[in-house]
């Protein structure tokens, strides 16, 4: 598309101009003033060509353009149009405001976003919540993390290595043994269900060692977890 989409035709002064012309001297004059409008204001003073643009022969051309000339200014091997080139500088000026208004406009809002961004970029956290505690969760369900944890819960509630002895009134003020290692057969339970069965049978085993050992109390407290039913 050309850089002058449209040009301005004042059509009361075009028609009170062109009263002597014919009908095909002014369509030649038209295609003439488009043809500089698009060319940038003048066209080549030369016969042949100004015939091409006028879709004339040359012949035609010889004979009508003595009185298409007198709109035109010739000078320098070129013609041109005072009206039109005064018309096609204003466009330029208009064209050229609005490309410098686009460029400020552009300019100040790369200048916005690039000042909000780092705004917010600077206000962030080096990681969200929701990311960090998902780190935390991975690294604490780790394979290493998940032996250990195994080894500990095996410490705490394998009660293979204790003596009844251990739980008598007897025996109170004795050092509470250290349970460690895994009582022979057991395995890390897969699933919640059979870690909390686990947990359930050895403290029933701890209690039929209470029982044996003569404590009478054995089983009140852990009957009341609302977990643990009755046989």
């Amino acid at each position: 598309m050309s850089e002058r989409p449209f040009m301005q035709l004042y059509v009361s002064d075009f028609v009170g101009d062109t009263l002597q012309l014919s009908t095909e001297q002014i369509g030649a004059y038209m295609l003439l003033l488009m043809a500089m409008w698009n060319a940038g204001g003048s066209l080549p003073d030369d016969d042949a060509r100004l015939a091409r643009v006028a879709r004339l022969s040359l012949k035609k051309w010889r004979a009508l353009s003595p009185d298409l000339l007198t709109f035109f200014e010739r000078a320098g091997g070129e013609i041109g149009h005072k009206r039109l080139t005064k018309e096609l500088r204003k466009a330029q000026v208009k064209s050229q405001a609005r490309a410098a208004a686009g460029a400020r406009g552009g300019a100040a809002t790369a200048l916005k976003t690039k000042t909000h961004a780092a705004a917010n970029a600077g206000g962030l956290p080096r990681h969200l919540p929701d990311s960090r505690n998902q780190m935390e969760k991975a690294a604490a369900f780790s394979p290493d993390n998940a032996k250990r944890l195994s080894s500990e819960n095996a410490q705490h509630f394998s009660l293979g290595n204790a003596k009844p002895a251990d739980f008598s009134p007897a025996g109170k003020n004795k050092t509470a043994p250290v349970f460690s290692g895994r009582k022979p057969g057991w395995h890390q339970p897969k699933t919640h269900t059979d870690a909390a069965n686990a947990i359930i049978e050895e403290i029933r085993r701890h209690d039929r060692s209470r029982i044996a050992a003569g404590d009478q109390g054995v089983g009140r407290d852990v009957l009341m977890l609302p977990a643990i039913r009755a046989d």
